[in-house]
């Protein structure tokens, strides 16, 4: 074997000449000029102009006006004065008799309440929130508003993903248009035709509850109520919004717990400018979780649209579904959606989170309130016994509870 040594030639170097590269500099320095000054306009206005002067002048404003409350810090505004009353409220334990949730749950408004009056303001961020307290008036001008003067808050990206953009966000025409589409799945009527289907995911609750306790030695079993709600309340929605696709409904529950678990852990996190884009892994998490949520309700639309001949079903969303099709003159359906499937899965993602998670805790807080009150359980047995007997509840005899609807004003 015969080893030669190999030469390789040095790669010639080449210097640009002085006079092109300050040709080159030359040219290109409008180029970079603007860049700089773009740059540097793009931080007076987000360091400057957002974080320090509007705050400072709308505190400025608004304490002309009365309205006093915590100081703006830089860029966190009130956000760790906030974490810090809830990590310290964590650990207090109120009497059972005790319904006064809030020193539990929102410390921070009892403290700023007790220090600046019924209404002030705090800081989310750099943005200023204003709070009211007992002043039923103030709340009805802005429920009512028709002017355009109060606008929803900008949602965390997080919480816009868990409940997406629908009736609850959207404002002005399109606000009118979704509630337009919306309103006929909610009437009454239509509600009652699921009344059967709530029935007997309520009673498959009951019965495995008491299989439970039947096979203790003692004929009990300790339940935690509030994650049974939340398996029941995922039940019924996924099977009356969702109906033959209950399924899917049930992952899409399942994803939207996770988005929820993500929301309440940066709820709080300030949000700089573009860091939502980052490829962190809580993003890279939050991203997959929301594809895989909207891929789900895709598919669930998908199949409502390819059975159009054979109706969209009685559900929630084929209910919403027909109401958004128009009827021609001759009485024809023709496919035309006053929503966009995306405004649509957007609408899904609402009513399934929000029905899901109001249900839930009323009803944890209701079977805790029977359990404190019991002689609010014997009431409410004898009427349920005298208005059914031994027969299920059903869309015509709920109007007949009205032990039940006392107990819901008390709630």
């Amino acid at each position: 074997m015969v080893e030669e040594d190999i030469y390789v030639k040095p790669p010639s170097i080449h210097f640009l000449p002085m006079h092109l590269f300050l040709q080159f500099m030359a040219s290109a320095a409008p180029v970079l000029l603007a860049l700089l000054l773009l740059v540097v306009s793009w931080l007076w206005d987000y360091i400057i102009v957002r974080l320090v002067w509007r705050p400072y002048m709308a505190a400025k404003k608004l304490k002309v006006q009365g309205i006093h409350g915590p100081p703006y810090k830089f860029l966190k505004g009130c956000n760790e004065d906030v974490r810090r009353m809830k990590d310290a409220a964590d650990g207090l334990e109120l009497d059972v008799h005790d319904h006064n949730y809030l020193p539990r749950v929102a410390p921070h408004y009892l403290k700023w309440r007790s220090q600046y009056g019924g209404t002030f303001v705090y800081w989310f961020g750099a943005k200023p929130r204003i709070c009211i307290f007992n002043n039923y008036e103030w709340a009805r001008q802005i429920l009512s508003n028709k002017s355009g003067h109060f606008l929803k808050n900008d949602v965390h990206p997080t919480v816009l993903a868990l409940l997406g953009k629908g009736l609850v966000l959207v404002e002005g025409i399109d606000w009118v248009r979704h509630r337009r589409v919306i309103k006929p799945a909610f009437t009454m009527d239509k509600l009652k035709m699921m009344t059967n289907t709530m029935v007997a995911c309520a009673h498959s609750m009951v019965k495995e509850l008491k299989y439970q306790a039947s096979s203790n030695k003692n004929g009990e079993t300790r339940v935690e109520l509030d994650k049974e709600f939340q398996v029941l309340t995922a039940d019924i929605i996924s099977r009356t919004a969702f109906g033959s696709s209950y399924k899917l409904g049930i992952d899409a529950f399942h994803t939207q717990r996770e988005l929820q678990e993500i929301a309440v852990e940066t709820l709080l996190n300030v949000q700089l400018p573009g860091f939502k884009y980052l490829p962190t892994r809580r993003n890279w998490k939050k991203w997959a979780l929301e594809n895989k949520l909207s891929s789900t309700l895709m598919q669930i639309i998908q199949s409502r649209l390819a059975s159009e001949k054979s109706g969209y079903g009685s559900d929630l969303l084929g209910l919403m579904l027909e109401a958004c099709t128009a009827t021609d003159q001759d009485g024809k359906q023709r496919h035309q959606l006053s929503l966009s499937i995306d405004e649509i899965i957007h609408e899904c993602k609402t009513f399934f989170f929000a029905g899901y998670e109001t249900t839930s805790l009323l009803l944890t807080w209701t079977v805790y309130l029977l359990s404190v009150y019991p002689e609010w359980q014997a009431r409410l047995r004898v009427e349920v016994l005298r208005e059914c007997g031994e027969e299920n509840p059903n869309g015509d005899n709920l109007s007949k509870f009205k032990e039940a609807r006392k107990l819901k004003h008390l709630c």
